[in-house]
């Protein structure tokens, strides 16, 4: 592209600037669904759950078997979703943040000075 746009090549530079912004929207496009696909299937083994959450390998076995943590179990080795580890935690935060109604405020009454 002619780095001199004038008002005669206007409608051609305008031309060649949509068609590279639909490169870039096209690639940007791309990327965006490689890291969705990337976040889906993020899968881990026991030794970095435990990093992750911060626990012992002993820890994560019994909270798999009382059930606390989703898993995945496929040729007798165990497999846990990062994203749903994640999501796990921060299902259990506490205190629990529900709707409470604003506190109430006090309402101060004036009194009128009676001479």
């Amino acid at each position: 592209m002619d780095p001199q746009v004038s008002f005669d090549n206007l409608p051609q530079a305008v031309k060649l600037l949509h068609q590279k912004l639909e490169v870039v929207v096209s690639k940007l496009d791309n990327i965006a669904s490689q890291n969705s696909k990337q976040t889906e299937h993020t899968f881990i083994g026991v030794d970095e759950a435990a990093a992750l959450l911060g626990i012992s390998k002993a820890s994560i076995y019994s909270k798999v078997y009382h059930n606390v943590i989703p898993y995945y179990k496929s040729g007798g080795k165990l497999y846990f979703s990062k994203q749903e580890l994640l999501q796990e935690i921060l299902s259990r935060r506490y205190p629990k943040q529900e709707k409470t109604p604003p506190p109430k405020q006090r309402e101060f009454e004036t009194k009128a000075t009676g001479s």
